[in-house]
């Protein structure tokens, strides 16, 4: 399973491909990744070579008989990988197998030193995803030393030399190749869609084969959204986006870059399933009920005419235009257009306008990773801005009604999207991963994640 920890994070930034606009993104993945895979790997490829090996021919017997022969508790203390300019990775192992030969009556055991080499080629699946396969590997067998005898056996000496000689490197690459086929399966099984909000989702695919030089590899993907699990036609847009040529900790395992346009995409979604709008109601039982006709009645004259009685008044917030967000130094803002009906509940359960205004909301988003999603805190950045839109109350000074407008809309809203943004956009990951000590860097028009990883076992 160590080439699942080498490539498999890489999978989560590929899922199926669809046509359209979409968002551009990069994942940079460094040379202290590929060594925490390289670590983890090690144990993972020293318990895949335990395992039977062909039985070797008794040479008493004329061949007729058969010896079986098995490796266990290998030891594999060198094992790194290394990124190939433009083609992949390179594995480079040594270390030694330790074999168990079953004679009739007596156990022979053998230390045998062995190195691997093996060049890795990552390319792009037609799906859109990472195709990895091992295009060359070469496996040699060092020193051959006894660890264990019960018996003199002078004659098999030559005949074991041999067979190790022969069958060990066959082996070790052919188990090689099994695990990379292994990955592929496993890597197919990961192409999904992810959860972005209630009814909307968000899908990864590889748009170029990967950019690998010495120091890291990049990967470009683009983003689709989807609603009630149908994709979504996002609006044109003209990308000023270049990717700086440094990004991120230098000592990340991974840097993903996310641009203005993923996240006035996100917003335009949001729009579209209507997960920001919002409606409240004030707590009918509760003394301290601001949402009546009686106490609007005591701001607004005709309200107090028109309903004398008290009633219960709803405040219906709808996203009038698409949200604005802006990303400059160390500040990531947001600016969303509502309009806001007010409404009168009668006995009946109809609904009768009191008025409408149009509102700004602008507000700052903290952004932090937890897991593997992008997660936002939300607060105001400044007051909401009112406009009185239309009126059946006639003309109301809007001055004297702002507080109680603001005061009953903004600790609802405030929670409403905190709840919304807690719930996170999905990095591209794989199952089992997790991103660990991320960091979060703000710049003009793009956010950068940088984090080291952890497989969970």
């Amino acid at each position: 399973m160590f080439l699942v920890c080498v490539s498999g994070f890489l999978l989560g930034m590929l899922v199926p491909f669809c046509e359209g606009f979409s968002p551009s993104t990069v994942a940079n993945i460094n040379q202290a990744a590929l060594d925490y895979v390289a670590e983890r790997g090690r144990s993972s490829f020293q318990n895949a070579l335990k395992m039977q090996l062909p039985d070797l021919p008794d040479p008493n017997q004329g061949g007729l008989q058969r010896i079986p022969v098995f490796m266990f508790d290998n030891s594999i203390p060198q094992f790194t990988l290394k990124f190939i300019p433009n083609y992949g990775i390179r594995l480079s192992a040594a270390g030694h197998v330790n074999m168990k030969v079953f004679l009739k009556k007596n156990l022979l055991k053998l230390q045998v030193g062995v190195n691997i080499s093996a060049d890795v080629v990552i390319s792009q699946a037609t799906i859109g995803s990472l195709l990895v396969d091992v295009s060359l590997c070469k496996s040699t067998t060092e020193e051959i030393s006894v660890t264990y005898k019960e018996d003199e056996l002078k004659e098999l000496w030559n005949p074991l030399r041999e067979y190790v000689r022969v069958i060990l490197p066959d082996k070790l690459c052919s188990k090689l190749h099994f695990m990379v086929e292994e990955l592929n399966v496993y890597m197919g099984t990961m192409t999904g869609i992810y959860p972005l909000g209630p009814e909307s989702q968000i899908s990864y695919s590889l748009t170029h084969p990967p950019t690998i030089t010495e120091e890291h590899m990049s990967l470009n993907v683009s983003t689709t959204f989807y609603l009630l699990g149908k994709p979504i036609v996002l609006p044109p847009r003209v990308s000023s986006f270049s990717l700086p040529h440094q990004v991120g900790s230098k000592n990340a395992m991974v840097n993903f870059v996310l641009p203005k346009e993923l996240f006035d995409s996100i917003y335009f979604l949001m729009q579209k399933s209507g997960s920001i709008n919002l409606d409240i109601t004030g707590q009918l039982n509760s003394e301290n009920n601001q949402l009546t006709t009686l106490v609007l009645g005591n701001l607004i004259p005709e309200v107090h005419r028109q309903f004398p009685k008290s009633m219960p008044i709803m405040m219906k917030a709808r996203i009038s235009s698409v949200p604005t967000s802006t990303i400059l130094g160390d500040e990531v803002s947001l600016k969303l257009p509502y309009y806001l009906e007010v409404l009168v509940v009668s006995s009946n359960s109809a609904f009768k306008s009191l008025f409408s205004l149009d509102v700004i909301v602008e507000l700052k988003l903290r952004m932090f990773v937890s897991g593997v999603k992008l997660q936002a805190s939300i607060s105001f950045l400044k007051d909401i801005e009112l406009k009185v839109n239309a009126s059946n109350m006639g003309v109301f000074d809007l001055e004297k009604v702002k507080p109680l407008i603001t005061s009953t809309f903004k600790n609802p809203l405030l929670e409403h999207l905190n709840a919304l943004f807690g719930l996170g956009a999905m990095l591209p990951n794989i199952a089992k991963l997790n991103y660990i000590t991320p960091e979060v860097f703000v710049h003009e028009g793009y956010i950068v994640v940088s984090c080291g990883l952890h497989f969970q076992s």
